[in-house]
């Protein structure tokens, strides 16, 4: 007996969904008719409205300043035709149609990047909320919570009666299975009068069938496991059939989430995956024949989760190499579903909004679509290849039937959704040579993903996907390091350097895009520049790693080529920072002299120790020019993209590097010439930097970039470094360097070292005369004549010292010239000449503070006389010096009195 009722409420179940299908094809099908009827009495209408002899009142004809009314039902728009239609037809007829009012021109969109920034979407949290507010305090609330009463009521019956056995199974499951029919088919019958009242009852009514008919197959197995799945799958047609014919979306949710967990629900454990996919791709099925009449979004994303989020789970815990015959076709034939229902929602948008990209179905879908592959096909040669092949094929022939669909209107609406799969293409088509040559395929294909959400969310101005795509591509990056490496690789041509590549492309093209973006959310302001850094590193750290490994064997060019690749990189950087409008990919020049800077000294320090190397050796005679030539690229073109001060401080930094290695050029040319060192050598290191410090002194070079506009940087800050290096050069070789000139012989005063030592001294004095304005604006110009008289009287000592080592033999140390007696009396007799001539001079220039020097000096050699020198008792030195000292202390005093008090100012010196 119970067995013959469950057959008949099985039968009403199944008879219910397929006469609510027949309903919905023919309801469907009378519709469209209804549709073309209304639009064709409507055109009738408006012809007889503007026939002659037609009452000109107001309810008739429009006038041109009124909006025209809304148009009546069909029935009454026919019933006014009809009244106005003139007895017999005129002999002229002469339509005079009333002018229509101009349709309102669309606002012009101000962000060519993303033409819908003027509304924001709602964040998900945001809407959650707002639904579960809804549900409780909008509608019918008090049939809302008397329908969840009910269900814990029903759930706690069952308890009751199964504790105390007050009933037999059958009747409490028959009891429970009536009543969700009576609810369902109450609810049907509610839908014209209460609408909302209707759904819920219909709703609740398939709730309560759906835990009966779990409860009789997995807690009583009362039912058997194909009558069971059956059952649930009508249900499921049935909720699907009457949301369409009612337009209620969540009843349409409802019924396929019960759909989905049947299997789930009513699993054997017998892991037959062929039967569970051909499940889901008929549920599938239905989904797609929905999304053909609705934009039901949510209900497309429920198939999509369940369909791949289930099967991810079973290839990853049961999946075997022999399933592969009986799975690839599923994949294909869910790819292709998921693909077509973005497309479907697309169209299905209102017209304002058509072309509206679902982000999810359309990128989500080939990612995890494209990951299952991996799995099926890692055992095949080239699989992944092809399959990338056949995908890019695949989106480019959609996007030409989608270009290529309908009206010029329709087209330009569905142009983003174009654009969206010809970059899906391009992307796949781009994975061709790293998919065959490389198995890291995840991380790069991760990346490009994440950068086209990010053109996704900035175009359709949603912040979740712009979000996630820059998350995607940091996880994309740990990926691809830990996965695994080939020994050998062709060169560029290989997974590791292709793959840092396109890491770094997705993360540019994403700062770029996210920098144009007008309509980010506040947190969102500097994304763009931490992808930009993002993808800096990975860029450079590529280039480098490649040219690291493929140079192996010629590692003396390793420095040079890195050097190129950078100056290169930064070059290509700063025109596209011109080109595009993007400021910020002109900062890595910055780090370009920094680099140079770092190569120099290695080279220089090898010249030291090896004789062949140098720093224009191994093509460095091509690579320093190159480089010099892209940094002064980059600063030309930088101007108005980088601060002014950067930009001035990287041109003195330049001048003085060049500086540099064409005097470590020089050095090495005569060390190689000649093989003189010490002095020529030393005397190099001078003589370059200081033509070069003249060279710039030229006024006709101001007339020529860089110094027409970095006239201070390279004549005042640059040379004034110069200058000061020179003059510790000048102090520092007069005081260590003995003056060997092999094979020149030694002359005081004109051997080579003094006489470069000369030059440099009055260099530096002609450039602090040529730019006295802007030194003496910084420095007193007293404090440089005493700093240069300081420098002339030590000097002096010092070229003293080299003629007594030379001529005396007494070694070139200050320890060995304090012991000598020939040193020191030469030393008093030429302090006393130097106050002679300081004396005299003063004299004849009435310069009282010259004079009281020039007497200090003569004290000072006094005081040296009887202090050191009269120690040495008993010889010719103690004697000449005293007689010397004496005879120069007359002449001053008979020929350089001390000027008169006020004569330098009288005399204006």
């Amino acid at each position: 007996m119970i067995e013959t009722i469950i057959i008949i409420i099985i039968g009403g179940i199944l008879f219910v969904g397929i006469a609510l299908v027949f309903l919905l094809v023919r309801t469907s099908t009378q519709k469209k008719l209804l549709q073309g009827m209304e639009k064709r009495l409507n055109k009738c209408e408006d012809v007889l409205d503007a026939l002659p002899g037609k009452d000109t009142s107001a309810e008739s004809v429009p006038l041109k300043d009124e909006p025209r009314a809304h148009p009546s039902p069909p029935k009454e728009r026919v019933k006014s035709a009809a009244i106005h239609r003139p007895a017999s037809p005129p002999q002229e007829v002469s339509f005079q149609v009333a002018e229509e009012e101009p349709e309102e021109q669309p606002s012009p969109v101000r962000n060519p990047v993303s033409p819908s920034s003027s509304e924001t979407p709602p964040d998900p949290v945001e809407r959650a909320i707002a639904y579960v507010q809804q549900f409780f305090t909008q509608g019918n609330v008090v049939l809302r919570v008397g329908l969840l009463v009910l269900f814990f009521g029903v759930a706690f019956l069952l308890k009751y009666a199964a504790e105390r056995n007050m009933l037999p199974i059958e009747i409490r499951l028959l009891g429970v299975a009536l009543a969700g029919i009576a609810m369902l088919v109450f609810g049907w019958k509610q839908r014209l009068q209460r609408p909302g009242f209707a759904l819920l009852m219909q709703g609740g009514g398939i709730g309560l069938l759906f835990l009966d008919v779990f409860a009789a197959f997995k807690l009583y197995q009362l039912l058997p496991a194909a009558l069971a799945f059956a059952l649930m799958l009508g249900l499921v047609c049935t909720s699907a059939a009457l949301a369409l014919l009612q337009d209620a979306k969540s009843l349409a949710f409802f019924g396929a989430t019960g759909g989905f967990l049947a299997p789930v629900l009513l699993s054997t454990g017998s892991g037959n995956h062929v039967a569970l996919f051909s499940y889901y791709a008929l549920l599938n099925t239905g989904i797609l024949i929905i999304a053909w009449f609705k934009a039901w979004r949510e209900l497309n994303l429920l198939g999509f989760f369940f369909t791949l989020g289930i099967g991810s789970f079973w290839g990853v815990t049961s999946y075997k190499a022999r399933y592969f015959a009986s799975t690839e076709p599923f994949l294909i034939l869910f790819f292709l579903m998921f693909t077509l229902i973005g497309v479907l929602f697309a169209f299905r948008q209102p017209p304002k909004l058509r072309g509206y990209v679902d982000g999810t179905l359309v990128f989500g879908t080939p990612i995890i679509c494209f990951s299952l592959q991996t799995a099926l096909v890692k055992d095949i040669e080239y699989g992944l290849a092809i399959s990338a092949l056949v995908v890019s094929l695949f989106y480019i022939g959609l996007a030409r039937f989608l270009w290529n669909k309908g009206n010029e209107r329709l087209r330009q609406g569905m142009r983003t959704l174009t654009e969206a799969f010809l970059a899906l293409a391009t992307r796949r088509s781009s994975d061709l040579v790293p998919l065959a040559l490389s198995g890291r395929w995840t991380a790069v294909t991760w990346a490009m993903e994440g950068a086209a959400l990010i053109w996704l969310g900035v175009r359709q101005n949603r912040m979740m996907p712009r979000n996630f795509g820059t998350l995607l591509q940091f996880i994309a990056a740990f990926f691809f390091l830990t996965g695994s490496y080939l020994p050998e690789r062709m060169i560029l041509f290989n997974g590791i350097y292709l793959g840092c590549l396109i890491i770094s492309l997705s993360a540019l093209f994403s700062s770029w895009y996210l920098y144009r973006a007008d309509n980010l959310r506040s947190f969102e302001q500097y994304h763009h520049l931490l992808l930009f850094i993002w993808g800096i590193i990975w860029w450079f750290g590529g280039g480098v790693n490649e040219l690291s490994y493929q140079l192996i064997p010629y590692y003396i060019y390793h420095d040079y080529a890195v050097l190129l690749f950078i100056g290169l990189s930064c070059a290509v950087l700063m025109m596209l920072a011109r080109r595009i409008s993007w400021p910020v990919a002109a900062w890595p020049s910055l780090f370009l002299l920094p680099l140079m800077i770092l190569v120099t000294p290695e080279g220089i320090l090898q010249g030291f120790f090896y004789p062949h190397e140098h720093l224009f050796a191994d093509l460095g005679w091509f690579v320093w020019p190159a480089s010099f030539a892209l940094l002064h690229y980059c600063l030309y073109k930088g101007r108005g993209l980088l601060y002014e001060w950067l930009l001035g401080v990287i041109h003195v930094g330049s001048y003085l590097l060049l500086v540099l290695i064409l005097t470590s050029e020089a050095v090495w040319l005569v060390r190689s010439l000649g093989g003189w060192q010490n002095t020529w050598e030393l005397i190099i290191w001078a003589l370059v930097p200081l033509a070069l410090l003249q060279c710039v002194q030229n006024v006709r070079l101001t007339r020529y970039w860089p110094l027409s506009h970095y006239t201070p940087q390279y004549r005042d800050q640059g040379s004034a470094v110069l200058a000061v290096l020179l003059w510790v050069w000048l102090l520092t070789s007069a005081l260590l360097s003995p003056g060997d000139a092999t094979p020149l012989p030694f002359i005081p005063l004109c051997n080579p070292l003094e006489l470069s030592q000369l030059i440099v001294f009055l260099g530096i004095a002609r450039w602090l005369f040529l730019r006295q304005d802007a030194v003496s604006a910084l420095v007193p110009w007293q404090s440089f004549l005493m700093l240069a008289g300081a420098t002339a009287f030590l000097w002096l000592n010092a070229a003293l010292a080299r003629s007594v080592h030379q001529f005396g033999a007494v070694p070139f140390a200050l320890d060995s010239m304090l012991d000598s007696r020939l040193y020191q009396a030469a030393l008093a007799i030429l302090w006393g000449t130097l106050a002679l001539i300081l004396m005299m001079t003063a004299h004849g220039l009435k310069h009282r503070t010259l004079w009281l020097i020039g007497a200090v000096l003569v004290g000072i050699t006094v005081g040296k006389l009887f202090l050191i020198d009269l120690a040495n008792s008993g010889t010719v030195e103690r004697i000449v010096s005293f007689l010397a000292v004496g005879i120069l202390l007359m002449i001053i005093g008979y020929f350089a009195p001390l000027p008169p008090a006020g004569s330098e100012e009288e005399e204006g010196v």
